[in-house]
This record gives C-alpha cells, structure tokens and sequence, in this order.
C-alpha cells in the first residue's frame, strides 16, 4: 500500500500515514502527530482536555509533530507546542487476519519533561512483532500539572494524567481502524510514565480502559509521585511577572496571558529550602486534587486509592534497573559537595512518616552502615551513593507496589524483572546523559532495549546486546500478547508471578551473560526500608 493511499478513517476524521523500514528491515506503517484532544490554549490552558473538533478532509499524519512544551536536556531548549496533544500509531499492517494486540507507551520525564518523538522512542525493534505501538503526548511541568483550590477556575490539577486518560479513549474507540483490538491494550510506561501507569491501574477515571500494565521503574508509592499544594500558583504568576494583587484566580487569568516559555522557564525555581527539607520534588506534578470533579483521577492518597484499585484484578509487569540511582550523579557532578553533607543519611529518610527526630537520626545511622559501612562518601567511593538512592528514588516504592497488589490481588499475577545489562556502548542514557566512564546500568538504560533511537545503532547479532534487546522485546510483546511475558527467550526457565514477598520475592534477572530465575539480589536493602514505614498499613 503506498504512502498516497494510506489512509484509515478516524472517528474525528481521516489521517494519512507513511510507509517505512525499520532498521532492522521491516517494512511498516507509521502514523504520526493525529488529535487527540483539542489545543489546550486560552480559556483551555492548564484545564482538562477537550475532545477534538471533526475535520473531513485527510491529515496529513507523515511526519512527526512537535512535542509538548518541556526543556529538553538532551539538546538544551525549549522546545514543543501548545497544539501537541497528539498520538502516534506504529503498525506491520492496518488489514492483520485478526485485530492485533496494542501497547500503548507514556514517556518518563519526572512529569517536568519529555516527549513520544522518535528520537527516543522509535518503533523499529517492536514491529518485529505483531502487535501495534502507539504513544502519546501529555503537558508536563505547570502546563500538565498545575493546581488551583476552588472549584470555580476548573483546574483540580492533573491535566497531563487526564491528557492520557483521554489517549487511552482515543485508542479504546478508533485503533480497531488501525487493525488492533481495543479489548486486549496494555498500558506501559518508564520512571514517571511508570508512576502514571499505576496512577491509571487505581482511578476508577481509567477503569477499563486498558487490559493489562508494565509498570517500569516507577510507583506511586515514591516520594516523588505526588506534590502538595503550596500556593504554587502565585508563586508561579508572580515569578513570571505578575504584581501579585488579587487572588489566585487571578493569578490564573495571568497565567493565561504569558508565553509558555516563561512558565517552563521559571517553574523549577519556585521551591525553597523548606520545600527542599520535605522531599518535595516538583511543584507541578501529581496532586490529590483539592475538590470531586468528572474526570477526577487522584482523589485521595495513593495508598488509600491502591487497596481497592480496580487494577488489583488484571495482570501487571513491573521491573527497573540494577543501578537506578545513577541518573543522581548528574547533580552530583555538579555539586560534589553534596557527598560530604553531615545530614546526607538522615535527610534521606523519607519525609511524612511521623517518625521522631530521634529515629529518624537511628534510622540514618543504620543507612551509613548499610550503604558506606568501612568508608565514607565521596565522588571516588559513589557505590554506596548509588544503591542508597536506587532503593530511595525507585526499588523501595516499587517493592511496596509488588506487596500491596501481593496484598489486595487475589487473582491477579505480578511478574518482577530486573534489568542489569552493562553495554559500553549500548547504556545510551548512562552514556550520554551522565557519564561514560561510569559503570552499572543505569535509570533509563533499558529504554534503548526496547525503542530505537536517534542514534540509529543496532547491536551485532552475536553481542550479549542484541540478546538482551530481543529478552526485552520478546517478554514484553508476549505479555502484551498473553498476558503471559514466557517467550521464546526465557524458553530454558519459567518465570512464574510473584507468590509472596517475604523473605523476597524473585525476579527474572536480565544480565550481559543472560537471564535467570533468582531471589530479588538487594532485598536486605529493602528491608532497610520497610522498617522505615512502622507507622504504614501495608506492613
């Protein structure tokens, strides 16, 4: 089918797609930048998303659109539009003998940044499978994410989880057009898209919206998974500007009336030392929305949310990598100081445990011995550093995660992976985004397992590489495909869902000599911090 005659009927309108290879040889089609959801601009900016107006002649979908507004640290600028809520659908065909599974990807970024663009997210190693990939643009930052208190201004925050709720409809009515079967959909994400997936596994907004989940190396149980509210719209508005008098709908209306750069520039300055004290991690991210409306995706903690989620009842994949804490060595770089702070250990208890300041102070001593027992931190000795904040950041949510659907799942079934593949080459992210001396495989390494990239490399066919690109995109297309992720690849074991937690739980281990079946490697980390959560009802 050439690229002229590609067209498939949407139901807001027709959208023409492009014919491509992969880089791997297969042909596909690609459909890129179609509506979602209308330009969230003027009255719509920072509220829930709106379905999008009909149009009747094709759209042109060939090429890729611009993403939503971020910084992008890869190339350091702003880039994006405010007309980007948009998705893209990846297909061998649009005419299969029966409808297709689909995966549908929400990108990481700690909800401050990030995009679908190909760059980082191509589809040629996934289109070896029959299945189809779409992915999606969501607002991030305070475009995504901003909040205000009265129901009046119609913002309860959470725009950019709803843009992915509304993604997700998307799919639901218009990809069986595409060849794919809207009843069997697994939702999957990285770091923040992984928190978003669970975000969407609780809200009854997403029930069944989705079939199955690959949450990968992130929770809403972290720290970083939801912000309080503290006044972050006048702070907002008066940073870019505003003369402060009035109120916070007023600060709103300003809002409106600024360029979107000026937010984006401004929005990560706004939090001070005692935002800092309380672990906060972003003004604008997830929020536990201050008022009932449609459409309310966190009404109450997620802890509270998570014990009756109606995703306790469908399948979920979760797993990250061995050494997430190094995408911390970024500021560290920076700040190496950082290592040397007396309150290094202590002020990395978790926040908001009704802890005494007395076992909090118990609680950073046993941290030191368990991460630095005969040594001390320092940019030479960052080992330690490391696993501390792999466990902090990433695997102590996650276990809790693994435990609770352990709890409250009682039919469901949990598969737990771990990603320790260490490439000097192939580590895109530790590579170009940290540090290439370093070694470990770091939060984000595995993406360039599963997507291609700008890089446009593909491993030697003999290389402990290729075998762990094709272990990743074997055991999530067949759990997309199954419900079960036992493919050709873990042929020699079987991977079975987690039966109990404690003393561990076991994982498949991804590594550069191959896979196994093993009792979960750091547990005794773990344990560390569960004892944190005396006062927590999951244990």
């Amino acid at each position: 089918m050439s690229s002229q005659n590609l067209i498939v009927d949407t139901m807001y309108g027709p959208v023409q797609g492009a014919t491509k290879t992969s880089l791997l040889g297969q042909e596909y089609l690609s459909f890129q930048g179609i509506p979602y959801a209308r330009a969230p601009i003027g009255e719509l900016r920072f509220k829930p998303p709106v379905t999008p107006l009909k149009w009747n002649e094709p759209l042109d979908c060939t090429q890729q659109s611009l993403p939503c507004y971020h910084f992008d640290r890869r190339v350091k600028e702003i880039v994006g539009s405010e007309d980007s809520l948009k998705v893209n659908v990846f297909t061998k065909t649009i005419n299969p003998p029966k409808p297709l599974p689909v995966m549908v990807y929400i990108y990481g970024g700690g909800f401050t940044e990030g995009s679908s663009d190909t760059e980082l997210y191509g589809p040629d190693f996934l289109m070896q499978k029959d299945v189809i990939l779409v992915s999606l643009n969501y607002r991030t930052g305070a475009l995504g994410f901003l909040c205000c208190q009265s129901p009046d201004d119609g913002v309860p925050g959470n725009a950019g989880l709803k843009d992915q709720n509304l993604a997700l409809k998307w799919v639901r009515d218009n990809i069986a057009a595409f060849g794919g079967d809207p009843e069997t959909v697994t939702l999957f994400g990285h770091s923040a898209g992984g928190c978003s997936v669970q975000y969407h596994l609780a809200s009854d907004a997403s029930e069944g919206l989705f079939k199955r989940a690959i949450i990968m190396s992130g929770s809403t149980y972290s720290s970083w998974a939801v912000s309080p509210q503290r006044n972050w719209v006048e702070k907002l508005a008066k940073a870019v500007g505003w003369d402060g008098k009035g109120s916070e709908s007023d600060a709103l209306s300003y809002l409106r009336t600024v360029n979107p750069e000026d937010i984006i520039n401004n929005q990560e300055k706004l939090l001070g030392p005692e935002d800092v004290k309380d672990g906060v991690f972003t003004p604008f991210g997830p929020t536990i929305e201050p008022y009932s409306s449609e459409g309310c995706l966190i009404p109450k903690e997620p802890l509270l949310m998570n014990q009756n989620a109606w995703g306790n009842k469908i399948d979920v994949m979760i797993g990250g990598t061995s050494e997430e804490g190094l995408i911390m060595m970024q500021k560290i770089k920076l700040q190496p100081e950082a290592l040397k702070n007396p309150h290094l250990f202590v002020g990395n208890v978790p926040p908001n445990l009704n802890l005494t300041m007395e076992q909090r102070v118990e609680f950073g001593e046993k941290m030191k011995q368990l991460y630095y027992p005969n040594s001390e931190p320092s940019i030479d000795n960052i080992d330690g550093f490391v696993n501390m904040m792999s466990d902090y950041a990433f695997w102590h949510g996650m276990h809790r995660t693994i435990l609770a659907r352990a709890q409250n799942s009682s039919s469901a079934r949990t598969f737990v992976y771990r990603f320790c593949v260490d490439s000097e080459h192939f580590n895109h992210y530790r590579i170009l985004m940290i540090d290439p001396s370093y070694r470990g495989t770091a939060h984000a390494d595995e993406i360039s397992y599963l997507f291609s990239n700008f890089t446009e490399s593909v491993p030697e066919e003999d290389s402990f590489e290729y075998r762990a690109l094709q272990t990743m995109v074997g055991v999530f297309s067949a759990f997309a495909t199954h419900g079960d992720p036992n493919c050709e690849q873990t042929k020699d074991l079987l991977w079975e869902p987690v039966k109990e937690t404690k003393p561990t739980f076991k994982c498949l281990n991804i590594t550069n000599d191959g896979i196994d079946f093993i009792d979960f490697p750091t547990a005794k980390r773990i344990e560390l911090w569960d004892s944190m959560f005396i006062n927590d009802p999951l244990y």
